[in-house]
C-alpha cells in the first residue's frame, strides 16, 4: 500500500515524492499539468469533482489540492520532527512571499500563486492549514474529541472552505468547513489500519479511555471488542459532525461533492460490525465516480 497518511479522507493514502522544482524552461502550462497529474494520481476523488468546474475554477482547485498534498505528505517525507517543522516553515515563508509578490521556482508555488491572484484567496486560511499539519509530526493521539475536530477542521475543513472561495462562494465557507471536517474525520478512521501499522493513532484519548484502550492496544491490535467500541464511538462522533441535509448551490459543488463517498464507507463499516480491517469497505473507482456525479447533479451530499 502507498504510504501517505490521512490527508483528509481517502486522499491521504498516497505519497507524491516529486518536489515540484521546475527548470527555467518550464511553462505555465507545464506547471498546471504537473499539479493536475499529482492530484489525479494521489487525490482522485477531489480531482474528479473538480472536473465539474469551469476551466479557471478547475485550475484553481487543482492548485489548491496540489498544495494540500505537499503539506500533508511532509510527515512521510522526513526522518526527523525538526526536518518536518523546517519543511512546513518553508511553505509558510513561501506563501508569505507570494503575498509579497515573490514566487519561487516551484510548480505548485507557481500555480498556487496564480490562484491567489485570480481568486483573491485569504492568506490566513493557508496559515491555518499549515499549522494543522504540525500535529502530524507528533506521535501522540489527539487529547480529546474536540482536539480531533480542531485538527480535522484545520487540515480538511479549511481546505474545503478555501475551495468555496475559488468557486466564488465565500458565503458558503462555514458550511464547507463543516463538510470538510466530517470528511477529514472519516478519512482518519478509514486510514486507521495503515496508521496503526506506522505506530500512529488518531483516535482521541477520550474515546480510547471510554473504550478501555491504550494507544499501544490500537497499534498491536489487542482487545478487538474494545477496538470495536472505540470505532463505534468514533463513527458516532463523525455522524454528529456531519452537516444537516442541504442542497449545495451549483456553483460550489465542484468543491464539495467528493464528500458524497463518505456515507457509503460509513454504512459498509456499520454492516461489517465496525471492523476497520474488514475488506470491501471502500467504493470502487467507478462507484466513487457515480456517487460524485450524482451529487454534482443533485447537490445532495
Amino acid at each position: 500500500m502507498p504510504s501517505i497518511i490521512a490527508v483528509l479522507l481517502y486522499d491521504s493514502e498516497w505519497r507524491p515524492y516529486s518536489d515540484g522544482i521546475m527548470s527555467p524552461q518550464t511553462t505555465e502550462q507545464s506547471h498546471a499539468e504537473y499539479c493536475a497529474e499529482q492530484v489525479r494520481t494521489y487525490d482522485y476523488h477531489r480531482y474528479f469533482a473538480a472536473t465539474f468546474a469551469p476551466a479557471d475554477v478547475r485550475r484553481g482547485l487543482i492548485a489548491l489540492y496540489a498544495f494540500n498534498l505537499e503539506i500533508a505528505s511532509v510527515r512521510e517525507r522526513v526522518s526527523e520532527t525538526l526536518l518536518g517543522q523546517m519543511r512546513l516553515q518553508w511553505w509558510r515563508d513561501t506563501i508569505g512571499e507570494v503575498y509579497a509578490g515573490t514566487i519561487r521556482n516551484h510548480a505548485v508555488v507557481s500555480e498556487i500563486a496564480w490562484g491567489i491572484g485570480a481568486f483573491d484567496l485569504p492568506r490566513q486560511v493557508f496559515e491555518k492549514m499549515i499549522d494543522g499539519r504540525m500535529f502530524d509530526l507528533e506521535d501522540e493521539p489527539p487529547e480529546d474529541s474536540s482536539a480531533l475536530a480542531v485538527y480535522a477542521s484545520a487540515t480538511s475543513g479549511q481546505l474545503v472552505a478555501m475551495a468555496a472561495y475559488i468557486c466564488g462562494q465565500p458565503g458558503f465557507a462555514a458550511d464547507a468547513d463543516t463538510i470538510g471536517t466530517s470528511w477529514g474525520m472519516t478519512g482518519l478512521l478509514r486510514a486507521l489500519p495503515y496508521q496503526a501499522a506506522q505506530r500512529r493513532v488518531y483516535l482521541p484519548r477520550d474515546i480510547l479511555r471510554a473504550s478501555g484502550l491504550a494507544p499501544d492496544d490500537v497499534v498491536e491490535r489487542r482487545n478487538p471488542p474494545a477496538m470495536t467500541e472505540a470505532v463505534t464511538r468514533m463513527v458516532s462522533l463523525i455522524e454528529r459532525s456531519r452537516p444537516d441535509p442541504m442542497r449545495v448551490p451549483r456553483a460550489v459543488r465542484p468543491a464539495v461533492v467528493y464528500a458524497a463517498v463518505a456515507g457509503p464507507y460509513l454504512r459498509r463499516l456499520q454492516r461489517a460490525g465496525h471492523d476497520v480491517y474488514a475488506g470491501d469497505l471502500v467504493l470502487s473507482r467507478l462507484g466513487g465516480q457515480m456517487r460524485i456525479f450524482r451529487s454534482a447533479m443533485t447537490g445532495k451530499i
